[in-house]
């Protein structure tokens, strides 16, 4: 069977993943968190560039984010099976930001493209 060179690419970074968490696994660290990346198809300044009305999410942008994530939690389960006595934890940044997304009114309107902009890097006038 051969390999998609998308799959080598993910494969190379898995295992340079695993390289740097072995390095600190041999450090002494048993307990670590990995996090997924935010749905940036869904960031002020995307709506604002690529989607259509300006309020829905860029899919092209979020698709990618949601393989990469789905890679990173089975990243994170075979972690947990490798290194017996160490704890890794994935947390679900994507997942947390569509909560948001989809039910805003009990942060107000007021927090989300905030939210947003203050994990992208974004500055806001007030």
């Amino acid at each position: 069977m051969q390999v998609r060179s998308s799959n080598k690419g993910s494969q190379i970074k898995s295992l340079i993943v695993v390289s740097v968490i072995q390095v600190l696994y041999d450090y002494g660290a048993r307990k670590m968190v990995l996090f997924g990346i935010a749905p940036i198809g869904c960031s002020p300044y995307a709506l604002a560039q690529s989607s259509p009305d300006g309020r829905t999410c860029v899919e092209r942008i979020n698709s990618p984010i949601q393989l990469f994530n789905n890679r990173l939690r089975s990243l994170v389960d075979e972690l947990n099976t490798q290194f017996r006595n160490a704890r890794f934890i994935y947390v679900n940044v994507y997942g947390i930001f569509q909560n948001i997304i989809s039910n805003p009114s009990p942060l107000g309107n007021y927090f989300l493209p905030r939210t947003f902009g203050i994990l992208l890097g974004l500055k806001f006038c007030t």
